[in-house]
């Protein structure tokens, strides 16, 4: 996905969009609609994805798909003036995927106790 939306220039176009409605606000809702199509699927991927880990029940696909979408604009970005850098922040990404694999692999006592532990910290209960 990177490298084709990369070679189609789809988010350069994005970032000048996003940059312009800081200044022009009638930018703002189309480009917010825009990226509201991408962030939909981000977030029914995370809710499939992360509903079957301990983690389904304290993380936030809703916030969590903004906060990806928003990176990749800004690591596709970030790539124009620091490649390697970019690839880096990718591959943390990518790392983020195999650590939730791990989870997801865990056994059932062993994911019944990661969850204890969540509910123990969470904030959300706070």
């Amino acid at each position: 996905m990177h490298e084709e939306e990369r070679a189609g220039g789809h988010v350069a176009v994005l970032g000048q969009l996003l940059a312009g409605a800081q200044t022009q606000p009638r930018l703002a809702p189309a480009t917010a609609a825009g990226l509201a199509l991408w962030i939909e699927e981000i977030e029914q991927v995370l809710t499939r994805v992360l509903s079957t880990t301990p983690l389904g029940e304290f993380a936030d696909p809703s916030g969590l798909a903004r906060a990806l979408a928003a990176s990749f604009v800004g690591i596709e970005l970030y790539e124009g003036v620091d490649a390697a850098g970019a690839n880096r922040a990718l591959d943390a990404l990518e790392q983020l995927s195999l650590l939730l694999t791990a989870v997801e692999d865990l056994g059932p006592l062993t994911q019944r106790a990661v969850r204890h532990r969540l509910r123990r910290t969470s904030p959300r209960d706070a």
